[in-house]
């Protein structure tokens, strides 16, 4: 809504794409992770879905695939909260495009 096309939109969305990215917890992990940084893996939807898999397929990998989950930093039991987190950035970047919409491209009814 801010961008006037849909090329502009993607080129402007890409830096928070990269961050997320960025901060799956493969890339850049909690212990690898500047400290004023760490914030990031809360909000990262990217950060959730990669733990609930590699969680889930530790489980069959057995006590090498726990070695890896270790080693990432990953818990299991985070799978609410990464729900949580998709729900709430999806909520809000629909209401962050709503006003957009309505002040920055001049809609009329």
């Amino acid at each position: 809504a801010v961008a006037p096309d849909a090329h502009q939109a993607l080129t402007m969305a890409l830096p928070f794409l990269v961050v997320f990215m960025l901060f799956n917890g493969v890339i850049v992990t909690r212990a690898t992770a500047p400290f004023f940084l760490r914030w990031v893996f809360e909000i990262c939807p990217n950060f959730y879905a990669m733990q609930a898999l590699a969680v889930r397929m530790a489980k069959d990998a057995g006590p090498m695939g726990q070695m890896i989950v270790d080693g990432l930093g990953y818990e299991d039991g985070q799978q609410t909260t990464g729900i949580a987190v998709i729900l709430t950035l999806t909520v809000v970047t629909r209401a962050f495009t709503c006003l957009a919409m309505k002040f920055l491209n001049n809609l009329k009814r």
